[in-house]
Formats: C-alpha cells, structure tokens, sequence
C-alpha cells in the first residue's frame, strides 16, 4: 500500500512539473533596505522566439512598508515607468502570504515575443518621490524584488 502510494506520488509530481518557467531570479536587500543608488539587474538567456512569455516583476514586502504603492524605473530593450499597487484604499495588502511577509506580482509584459535568441537584461531600479522633486533615499521594509519569465500556452 506504502509503496502504491510512493509511486502515485512520483507520477504526480512529474505530471504537475511545470516546463513553462523560463527564467526565476530574486535579488535581495541588505537589511530589508532598497537605496535609490541599488539597481537591481537580471541576466537571462532566451533559446526560444517561437513561443510568446509573461514577464511578472515580483515583489516581497513586509506588512510594515509604509506606502500603498511602489514607483519603479525598468530599463530592457525600452526605457519605462511602472507603478505597483500594492494595497487598496482601505490599506489591504494585494499580494499573497501569511504573517507579515507578503508576495506580490505584476505582469510586466503578458505576450512578449522575443525576436532573437541570447543573452538579455532586465535593470530595476525603485523611483518613489515625495512629491514632484524629493526622491525617497531608502525603501524599508523590502525584502527581494525578483523577475520571472513564463511561456504562455
């Protein structure tokens, strides 16, 4: 019976592997600390321009970060902006997680097509301002931002 349930077991784990996963990367912060002078930078290698990806920037916060969203600056083959929102008007935290860590991520780009093979970057850097001018210095409470990269089926 033991060994029945042993092999039903490894069966459904080869079954439930996921080969969609191209590319998984966190990078983490000293002291829970995000600087504005710490870009965070991704290397990967892309093998495949048939297939279309998602690219998800993930982000792991405690429950103490202080503001209900994060401004970033990414730079790939573009320059861009993107503001995460990480809680609603009530103050709820959007992501998932248990205790005071939290998991949240955004799809990035959701069909991108890559249209040549080799190697990429994918440079993050955090771009939260008081206002129009005063840049925060330090993000506390961050704990990694990571980048991952799906194949859509």
């Amino acid at each position: 019976m033991i060994r029945n349930l042993a092999l039903i077991g490894t069966i459904v784990m080869f079954i439930s592997c996921d080969n969609t996963l191209v590319f998984e990367e966190y990078k983490s912060f000293k002291n829970q600390n995000w600087n504005t002078d710490s870009a965070v930078f991704f290397n990967y290698l892309i093998t495949d321009t048939i297939s279309k990806n998602t690219i998800k920037i993930k982000l792991r916060h405690t429950v103490d970060y202080e503001f209900q969203n994060l401004f970033l600056f990414i730079e790939t083959e573009v320059l861009d902006t993107v503001e995460l929102m990480l809680a609603n008007k009530e103050g709820l935290w959007l992501g998932s997680g248990i205790g005071d860590v939290r998991e949240f991520e955004f799809d990035y780009h959701s069909a991108k097509l890559f249209s040549k093979t080799g190697n990429y970057s994918f440079k993050i850097e955090q771009a939260m301002r008081y206002g129009v001018a005063e840049k925060i210095q330090v993000l506390n409470c961050v704990l990694d931002v990571g980048l991952s990269i799906e194949k859509n089926e």
